[in-house]
């Protein structure tokens, strides 16, 4: 047996009790230890279904560590049992996840994923997930795709899922529905190795002809206190002016270089 795969198994069991039982031939976790599973919690305006029916989906196998987008942490719905808030901070520094769920999947959510854009921590979660070869489920159900949207568009985001399927995401349509229908990863997506390459290329060229053209936007921020909340806030890629003394929180020195953006001091007393 391959030693590297030795000691992935035996990390495992270091880190999940759980799995003890599941190597002793007892498929049961009924009186044992759950897992925790991450979910990526985009908003929605039905909260109380979306997290019962993760609970009533996912809950028999694990407890819920619930990474709120921007909007979902200024409305905080309440949890149920068995579900906890974490922070961008607290996801980020723990390696050990199993299992990442995205119940509420947005548009820009998925297409960030599948093109492997990285500029918030839940992109940054499923980027690190895909890394790591984890269990990632994705549920379709709040694109807002429907018969009306122009075909191409649809076509669009379909491209994005086949590519995450190739990617060993599991798809699925709806809360309510199993994964069947994509249980497999979409194989003919790409078709061929050399093809994505030749894309990415051509992605890499264009990019570079845009970066040419792009002029950094420069704000002043005029406040004594800069948190990760106001990060988000910012445009990417952006130049953001502080006055001397202005405390920057931790959190928010990493989103805004998760975010790409310059932090400067502005010097004072240039007139005169």
């Amino acid at each position: 047996m391959n030693e590297e795969l030795i000691n992935q198994i035996v990390r495992r069991i270091l880190s999940d009790p759980s799995l003890q039982g599941l190597l002793q031939g007892n498929g049961s976790q009924e009186g044992g230890v759950k897992s925790e599973a991450l979910v990526l919690l985009n908003f929605v305006s039905d909260f109380p279904r979306v997290l019962a029916a993760v609970k009533q989906r996912w809950g028999a196998d694990f407890t819920f560590c619930i990474l709120p987008s921007d909007q979902v942490y200024i409305a905080k719905p309440e949890l149920p049992v068995g579900m906890t808030w974490i922070t961008a901070q607290d996801a980020l520094s723990r390696s050990d996840w199993q299992k990442l769920i995205l119940p509420t999947c947005s548009p820009n959510t998925l297409a960030k994923a599948a093109l492997g854009i990285r500029d918030n921590p839940i992109c940054e979660m499923i980027g690190r997930g895909l890394s790591r070869g984890s269990s990632i489920d994705l549920v379709t159900e709040y694109l807002g795709l429907t018969i009306q949207t122009p075909l191409a568009y649809r076509e669009l985001y379909e491209g994005y899922i086949q590519r995450l399927q190739a990617y060993g995401v599991m798809v699925c349509a709806s809360l309510a529905e199993d994964c069947s229908f994509s249980a497999k990863p979409v194989q003919q997506y790409p078709a061929k190795i050399s093809e994505l390459s030749s894309g990415i290329y051509k992605q890499n060229e264009v990019f570079s002809q845009e970066k040419d053209l792009f002029v950094q936007e420069e704000i002043r921020f005029a406040n004594k206190f800069l948190g990760d909340k106001q990060a988000y806030e910012f445009p990417e890629e952006s130049r953001v002016l502080i006055k001397q003394g202005t405390v920057v929180s931790p959190l928010a020195r990493d989103t805004l270089k998760l975010r790409r953006i310059e932090l400067c001091i502005e010097k004072e007393g240039k007139n005169g």
